[in-house]
């Protein structure tokens, strides 16, 4: 398990915003790990990414996120609506 992965499965948040580019870890093997694990397989990820995808990551990606954002789109509104329906914030914690 990897260092990402083992603070995620720690601290369990109610969810995950994840940029496919990262600088030292494979998103891809970030969310199969997260997937595998029994701690974190119900764990909402949001997949938020400039990366071409070929079809077959979008095929893994679709089937394992709860959604696919992607930068060349108009992606800011679609995100909060997307999350709302996952995370309740109360009057004072709304930004």
């Amino acid at each position: 398990m990897s260092g990402a992965s083992a603070q995620v499965a720690a601290n369990k948040p109610q969810l995950v915003i994840l940029d496919l580019v990262l600088p030292r870890a494979s998103s891809f093997e970030l969310l199969g790990e997260w997937r595998a694990s029994p701690r974190t397989a119900d764990l909402p990820v949001f997949i938020l990414t400039s990366k071409d995808l070929t079809p077959e990551e979008q095929r893994f990606l679709r089937a394992n996120a709860e959604s696919l954002l992607l930068k060349q789109q108009p992606w800011q509104e679609a995100l909060i609506k997307q999350l709302s329906r996952v995370v309740s914030l109360g009057p004072a914690e709304k930004v």
